[in-house]
């Protein structure tokens, strides 16, 4: 993925370097594609039964509401990355505010991936969220981000990190 996501300055510490890094799956997008198309059965059914107040509900919830969502999700999608460096597991997340949390490796013990639920036998997309638990002690935050688009490799690739830092 080639997506331009520049990382805030005095995320990385001096001399870390970065391993890996992964972003969020397009079908972040759907809610909002799916709000759109639900509302414009709403606007047709009610032009159709001469409900104009519903009608004009739906058209400017299509035509403002929709869009905004898009803009946020392209937002998201623009500024949130986790990234596997040397020595940590780095989630930058949201346009604003801007949220950075950091686990060092050899403080996590395990990394669950866990996929969206289908609705009716069909899964919509192919995100899922990563969860780093650390270990008990540490004082250290267990880590987690929703909606990635590679995660099963790239929780793969912590463990693997994670196992030569202990």
């Amino acid at each position: 993925m080639t997506l331009a996501t520049h990382l805030p300055a005095g995320v990385l510490m001096p001399a870390e370097w970065v391993r890996r890094r992964t972003v969020l799956h397009r079908s972040i997008y759907l809610p909002a594609l799916g709000i759109g198309l639900l509302w414009s059965v709403a606007f047709v059914w009610a032009a159709a039964f001469g409900l104009w107040l519903v009608s004009l509900l739906a058209a400017v919830i299509v035509c403002v509401g929709v869009p905004v969502l898009l803009a946020w999700a392209y937002l998201r999608r623009r500024t949130s990355v986790l990234l596997l460096t040397d020595q940590r597991l780095v989630a930058i997340e949201g346009p604003f505010p801007r949220r950075v949390h950091a686990a060092s490796l050899a403080d996590i013990d395990q990394v669950h991936v866990r996929r969206g639920r289908a609705l009716f036998g069909f899964r919509l997309g192919s995100a899922a969220t990563l969860y780093a638990t650390v270990l008990s002690g540490t004082g250290a935050v267990p880590l987690e981000m929703h909606d990635l688009a590679d995660a099963d490799a790239f929780a793969g690739d912590v463990l693997a990190a994670a196992r030569t830092h202990r």
